[in-house]
């Protein structure tokens, strides 16, 4: 066999090697990325798992029962 041949047979037997290997290593049992999902009874603020519920943004100024300055205060009720 020439050199051409030799190389040819290399890259196909590392290339079977490769193929069994990976299904050899496929079928072990491992633990490893197994991840215990959270009861949905525990979740009652989440949309799908992912996303909380929006919240109320409260008014920037202050509220009309706390309002001392207005109208009101400024036109001198006796």
């Amino acid at each position: 066999m020439d050199r051409r041949h030799l190389n040819v047979l290399l890259v196909l037997l590392l290339l079977f090697l490769m193929y069994f290997v990976g299904h050899i290593y496929g079928s072990r049992h491992t633990h490893v990325f197994k991840v215990q999902p959270k009861p949905q009874a525990n979740l009652p603020s989440n949309f799908f798992g992912f996303l909380p519920k929006a919240m109320p943004i409260p008014p920037s100024g202050p509220s009309r029962k706390h309002n001392n300055i207005g109208l009101q205060s400024s036109m001198g009720k006796p």
